[in-house]
């Protein structure tokens, strides 16, 4: 249901609001550097170290929700500032609602049917969307490091 949705949303959205705060703390410094893999010679980019929801809901009631509280904190911003209230002020920012999160944040998956096991049952195997960024990048690294395994298997 719809609460279910506000915690695995907050969850993902606190995370995301860490790597903000790592950022700020990681300024001057090599963000290419910040999550190395050198025992295996890969790099992971630090833009995919946020939060994520695995999912194939849409989250519609949630951005509802979330668009209707927008839009009373607009009222309310209007409100405030031109009864001269000013500390009840609410900021409204659009590129930080729900709906744009969800684009580079939602993974959908499927499970596919790669038939049976030795005792007869079904084996389905879990597959995320391999268009989002974050699967492409996780599947280029494990196709580098393969390549890398086998070229070091053919030197020795």
């Amino acid at each position: 249901g719809d609460d279910d949705d506000s915690y695995a949303l907050g969850l993902a959205r606190r995370e995301e609001d860490r790597l903000m705060d790592r950022l700020q703390h990681l300024k001057g410094e090599d963000l290419d550097d910040a999550m190395n893999l050198e025992e295996v010679g890969a790099s992971f980019p630090i833009e995919f170290m946020s939060g994520y929801v695995l999912s194939n809901d849409f989250f519609q009631d949630a951005i509802r929700r979330e668009q209707k509280n927008r839009s009373e904190s607009k009222k309310l911003s209007y409100y405030s500032e031109n009864s001269g209230h000013s500390s009840l002020s609410h900021h409204y920012h659009p590129s930080s609602s729900l709906q744009s999160w969800l684009k580079q944040h939602r993974i959908s998956y499927s499970f596919a049917d790669i038939g049976s096991t030795s005792d007869g049952e079904r084996e389905l195997e879990f597959l995320p969307n391999p268009r989002h960024p974050l699967v492409e990048t996780i599947e280029n690294i494990r196709h580098n490091l393969l390549c890398r395994a086998k070229q070091d298997t053919v030197k020795h």
